[in-house]
């Protein structure tokens, strides 16, 4: 008897030892004491204990087989052993065996139900099945029983964030910021959940725009730039609100964000882009043609501001300079939405084709008016129309006649443009080509 209670005392001595060389972060010579007090004549239950340690300490070197196998014999001598379940599931979820996980955690939060670890281990179980719902249930557990526990509120938000709560992230985030101010990652995920956030409400007013609901779209752009953006956001959010004030003629107030748009990222030549728009529309044409330069500077391939600034120097008759842009615009047509190229390059031929005024150019006009019928399948009137225009301006009278009967089958007698389809259908029977009225 007094053999044994020697080495049961040196047994618990060895253990005692064990677990401050794991406290420590010192898992080798911990495991090294648990295997020599388990040599000693500790009894089962104590065993047991031990057994789960190593576990716990083997789980932490990530030898999860030797884990599990010691949390196993952990169960066999001390039934009902909470940190073994915990253990075990940590195990699991290292091992990809998510569903052995989730029953070893409910196994252990049928024994305690307070125990923090298999919360947070039943919730990380949950975020590998991508059950965010009950991953953040299980978190808001896991930090009831211990509520200054930041990396707890930090992996919260990550669950929040993944899932697109980006509100609840931000206030999770600033929870652990609050319990543990030099928590890094805290203060670099709220960033990202707030960026995150700008971004769903800038796409929110970006489809609030494009179906006409200018006053919603700039409520999302303005909730988006309370959101700490980002610079680029920041830039990308003010010029989009810029753009639903101008829908709505608040040119002043759409000035002052596309001013602050430029500022924040003087290479944004969207921002550019649409300011010139809102200069010509307010009359200020002398400011729209510099800002509609200094576009094509930034993106020297970016067809709209040809065409924008080809019309205004049309307007002023300026009309080499008129050309010169929308034969560049035909060429980088493809910097165009898809469902906006054939109206596009339909107004240039037309207008290559028929100006009262030279100088016209009948072969880029031909080939532009061909890309619009090939975009349309040949399918609209107005693009065989301008098409008939164009191979009059060139003198192929013979092709112009076919468009133009061509154009004419499509639109139909009833049609508005027929009358005047009929006109230049009987100009071009004579020999003669088209020309718009100034």
């Amino acid at each position: 008897m007094t053999y044994c209670a020697i080495s049961f005392n040196h047994g618990v001595e060895l253990w005692n030892d064990g677990v401050a060389a794991a406290n420590k972060g010192d898992f080798d010579t911990a495991i090294s004491k648990y295997d020599a007090a388990l040599r000693t004549r500790l009894g089962a239950s104590c065993a047991g204990i031990v057994y789960s340690n190593r576990g716990i300490a083997y789980n932490s070197k990530r030898l999860v087989d030797r884990a599990v196998s010691d949390f196993e014999v952990a169960l066999r001598l001390h039934p009902g052993l909470i940190e073994a379940y915990v253990g075990r599931s940590f195990a699991d979820i290292s091992k990809g065996e998510i569903d052995k996980a989730l029953g070893d955690a409910n196994e252990a939060l049928r024994c305690d139900p307070n125990s923090r670890d298999a919360y947070h281990n039943r919730a990380v179980a949950f975020l590998n099945k991508r059950d965010f719902g009950k991953a953040i249930s299980d978190f808001d557990d896991a930090i009831r029983c211990d509520p200054d526990n930041a990396d707890l509120y930090l992996e919260r938000g990550n669950a929040f964030l993944t899932n697109g709560q980006y509100e609840a992230a931000i206030a999770s985030f600033e929870s652990a910021i609050r319990i543990f101010p030099m928590l890094a990652a805290a203060y670099s995920l709220r960033d990202f959940a707030w960026e995150k956030r700008a971004y769903e409400l800038l796409n929110k007013g970006l489809k609030a725009a494009s179906e006409r609901n200018y006053n919603d779209a700039i409520r999302f752009y303005t909730d988006g730039l309370e959101s700490y953006p980002g610079v680029r956001n920041h830039a990308v959010l003010l010029c989009d609100r810029a753009t639903a004030l101008g829908h709505l003629n608040r040119r002043e107030e759409s000035a002052r964000d596309y001013d602050e748009a430029i500022r924040l990222d003087p290479n944004f030549y969207q921002a550019y882009y649409n300011r010139g728009i809102n200069h010509r529309e307010c009359g200020r044409i002398y400011e729209a043609i510099q800002d509609i330069t200094e576009t094509l500077r930034l993106n020297p391939k970016y067809a709209p501001a040809y065409v924008d600034r080809g019309a205004i120097y049309f307007r002023q008759k300026k009309l080499s300079e008129a050309r010169a842009d929308w034969l560049n615009a035909v060429e980088n047509i493809d910097s165009i939405e898809a469902e906006h190229r054939p109206r596009l390059l339909n107004n240039i031929a037309w207008q290559l084709a028929t100006s009262p005024a030279t100088p016209r150019d009948a072969e880029t006009a031909i080939r532009a008016a061909t890309q619009a019928c090939e975009l349309t399948n040949w399918t609209r009137s107005d693009c065989v129309d301008t098409l008939a225009a164009a191979y009059a301006e060139a003198g192929d009278f013979s092709s112009a006649i076919d468009r133009q009967n061509q154009a004419m089958q499509l639109a139909g007698p009833s049609s508005e443009d027929y009358g005047g389809m009929k006109r230049r259908l009987r100009l071009y029977q004579d020999q003669k080509p088209y020309r718009a009225k100034r």
